[in-house]
């Protein structure tokens, strides 16, 4: 079967976009689009989007998404460099992977395929 995708948008629900932002802004810098009140947009890859919204409230922090990374060792230190609370990093002898969490508690996993 072939799939006519040609992107992914991941939305996590925020309680106060602003709160969101300022954390998120720590690692992925300033937003790539802001294309309506109350809502942001990250391309994290190619045809990917993580999309911010204060929309519904009530679905803050239900969020869960996982980023694929090329070093997870690194990447982890790059983010505990830039003051992102990180989880240990888990060895599951095929993957390498360690969550965050934005202050609403979406959380977002980073692996590292070996």
């Amino acid at each position: 079967m072939t799939r006519p995708f040609t992107s992914l948008i991941s939305v996590f629900a925020v309680s106060d976009l602003e709160k969101a932002l300022a954390w998120y802004r720590t690692w992925l810098g300033e937003p790539d689009v802001v294309p309506m009140e109350g809502v942001a947009e990250y391309q994290v890859a190619e045809g990917a989007w993580l999309q911010l919204s204060n929309d519904d409230a009530s679905l803050a922090g239900k969020g869960m998404m996982v980023l694929g990374v090329e070093d997870a060792k690194s990447y982890r230190q790059e983010l505990i460099d830039a003051g992102v609370a990180v989880g240990e990093l888990m060895d599951y002898e095929v993957v390498l992977t360690f969550d965050i969490a934005d202050p609403d508690g979406n959380r977002i996993s980073f692996a590292q395929e070996l």
